[in-house]
């Protein structure tokens, strides 16, 4: 079986967990070839569950000499990512760029131009597309169990933590809608299943030591009619759901433990009967006083996490020429309404990246 011999750029956390990830897949479609970063204290004490059968590089340059590599995963600062994909394409290799795949539109078509020109070996990392809660709450929704999907939230904390690093500070691109929003703007667009046609954004800075911010709502309301409401924080002490859908016969839940997702919806075998609302005073009971509704619950329990299907959607794509199923032009979509987010909020330190 032929092989995928990959290199990460970018040794921190980020490139790590790509490592550690496809590593922990188990795919032996995969062979690590080389890792790079440009900090030589990076390049040393590696984890012994990696081997010792790969080459390390403190340049991307020395990095694309190497022959013996098929694929490059970029996990680099944020300002890297279009600059270094685009190196690794024009060098005739295949790329896994992380996210946030760009600044602003205007380099997502700098990428996208080459992309073009090197048809088939760009791949773009929105991993949280693959969530159990995430993926299992789209197909219920789709489904019909629950109506008409109406509203839709995404709630995200990431705890109460005054966060120091260089991913709070505006001239990195740092922030949390930078670092979160490109995985919670996707999800939503997802769940819209229709074109934006409204923006409403609120972002802001509480406790982070950077300027960059750490709190931010996003309201998007579809050509189709639902409503997208995204919150991400890192100063809530107390964090809730992390999902919830509204139909019009119910709801799909997720907690914040992201293990189990819950639906509960009006009986399907209940028709809703035509009425007429009452003029004159009503009971002293609230609701409806002509109607009882019976209801259905029913739990789903989830696997621990799937986000690393995003690397067996990049083999099979590289290898066996399947579709992958992140589309430049969805990504494009997540990065326009990221400029656009910051647009609309006036968010002062984030106003240079619009274009």
């Amino acid at each position: 079986m032929k092989k995928i011999r990959y290199a990460t750029i970018g040794l921190g956390r980020m490139g790590r967990g790509h490592v550690n990830e496809i590593l922990g897949t188990g795919d032996k479609r995969f062979e690590l070839a080389a890792v790079c970063d440009n900090a030589p204290d990076r390049l040393e004490n590696l984890p012994e569950a990696w081997g010792h059968d790969y080459r390390k590089y403190s340049s991307l340059e020395e990095l694309l000499k190497d022959d013996s590599v098929d694929l490059v995963t970029v996990a680099t600062r944020h300002l890297d990512h279009v600059p270094m994909g685009i190196k690794v394409l024009e060098a005739g290799k295949c790329c896994m760029v992380e996210k946030p795949v760009a600044s602003c539109v205007a380099e997502m078509k700098r990428l996208l131009a080459c992309a073009e020109a090197h048809p088939g070996k760009l791949y773009l990392r929105h991993n949280r597309r693959f969530e159990p809660a995430f993926v299992k709450a789209r197909e219920l929704a789709e489904s019909g169990v629950i109506g008409d999907v109406q509203y839709i939230k995404i709630n995200r904390s990431v705890g109460y933590c005054r966060r120091n690093d260089w991913m709070t500070m505006p001239e990195f691109y740092g922030g949390l809608l930078t670092n979160w929003g490109p995985h919670m703007i996707d999800q939503a667009l997802r769940l819209l299943n229709s074109p934006v046609k409204e923006i409403w954004a609120d972002v802001r800075h509480v406790i982070s030591i950077g300027e960059g911010d750490d709190l931010y709502k996003i309201i998007l309301k579809a050509e189709n009619g639902r409503l997208a409401d995204v919150e991400v924080t890192g100063a809530n002490a107390m964090p809730g759901r992390q999902l919830e859908i509204i139909g019009s016969r119910g709801t799909i839940v997720s907690e914040s433990d992201n293990t189990r997702l819950h639906v509960r919806m009006v009986d399907p075998a209940v028709v809703f009967k035509p009425l007429k609302p009452h003029p004159e005073n009503p009971p002293f009971q609230y609701g409806n006083f002509d109607e009882r509704l019976a209801f259905v619950d029913a739990d789903y329990d989830l696997a621990p996490c799937a986000m690393t299907d995003v690397w067996k959607h990049c083999a099979d794509s590289i290898l066996d020429g399947v579709e992958y199923p992140i589309k430049f032009e969805e990504a494009l979509e997540v990065v326009r309404v990221t400029e656009e987010v910051f647009r609309r909020s006036g968010f002062a330190p984030m106003q240079k990246f619009i274009q």
